[in-house]
């Protein structure tokens, strides 16, 4: 049963990166007729929308206690609305390769947090090789020479750095602290990310005449059902169930779906550099998810016991 389970777990994670490595290529599609601002502002309030309507349907309720609020609030500005904005920000001057860079100290500052906090989530030299193997296979997928620019465009580069950082902290912080339905923490953790976008999205609508074409509209209706609204409610399933460390390894195997994603939809070339990296990104995460966790059993029989209440 416990094997049934964690298997099932696993392939929601791998559908999580799907969801999210498929918003690359969405994401080229639908800025090239929608601001930045726009685009995530939209993609927010889609998943709000779809999160909020499937909580009604299915009997639940947003809470009412400020300390829930609270959880939403954090979750939300600091893990979408904020470092969506950050990226946005830091992309119009950084290359994309040295912001795939920069996004997977991600997972290795989430894995140090989680070790200082969680018992179960104790650095080991299986993790440690893990982690150095991940992010050595993002700096070969997207090419060594992306590291020549680090130091320019300061600002914008500081800006994707933030974002990575508070992709971490909320991943601790979600496994810490938020232990209350995830249909529910989904949903109010992405409506309050659509709040906090919505006038910036506003006044970009306000100065720019430029009117959307389909293909933008449909990739940004795509960000918001599958890259938002299911990817932020597995998000929430399994991030006390994987634990912080585990669940942090998407930011490196995101960069692989992005990649594979890219050459069969939008004809992009896999160099046989890109493949090999390919190849040690998927091992290193093949290190951290394989190993057994003696917490995380615990983790999810606690949350499910605050679930039925």
């Amino acid at each position: 049963m416990k094997s049934e389970t964690h298997m099932n777990n696993m392939i929601l994670w791998m559908i999580l990166v799907a969801m999210w490595g498929s918003s690359y290529a969405a994401i080229k599609v639908g800025i090239e007729g929608l601001s930045p601002v726009v685009l995530v502002a939209g993609r927010l309030w889609i998943g709000a929308a779809i999160l909020y309507l499937v909580l009604k349907l299915s009997g639940g309720r947003l809470a009412s206690r400020k300390r829930d609020w609270f959880h939403y609030a954090f979750s939300g500005l600091l893990g979408s609305a904020v470092p969506f904005f950050l990226i946005s920000y830091g992309e119009q001057s950084v290359d994309s390769a040295l912001a795939a860079i920069f996004m997977g100290i991600a997972p290795v500052v989430t894995a140090a947090i989680a070790a200082a906090v969680f018992p179960d989530e104790k650095l080991s030299g299986r993790i440690v090789l893990g982690l150095v193997c991940g992010f050595g296979g993002v700096v070969m997928l997207v090419g060594p020479s992306a590291l020549g620019q680090v130091g320019q465009n300061s600002t914008a580069q500081a800006a994707i750095l933030a974002a990575a950082l508070c992709y971490a902290g909320t991943t601790v912080y979600v496994r810490r602290f938020v232990k209350g339905p995830a249909l529910a923490t989904a949903t109010g953790a992405t409506l309050v990310a659509a709040l906090a976008t919505t006038a910036p999205a506003v006044t970009s609508v306000v100065t720019q005449s430029a009117i959307a074409g389909t293909s933008a509209l449909l990739a940004m209706v795509y960000l918001g059902v599958f890259s938002t609204a299911a990817a932020n409610l597995i998000y929430f399933h399994l991030v006390p169930r994987l634990g912080a460390t585990r669940m942090a390894q998407v930011n490196f195997a995101v960069p692989v779906a992005g990649a594979l994603i890219g050459a069969v939809a939008l004809g992009e070339q896999l160099t046989l550099l890109s493949v090999s990296a390919l190849a040690v990104i998927c091992a290193s995460v093949f290190l951290v998810t394989s190993r057994r966790m003696p917490g995380s059993a615990l983790s999810a029989r606690k949350f499910g016991s605050v679930r039925r209440t």
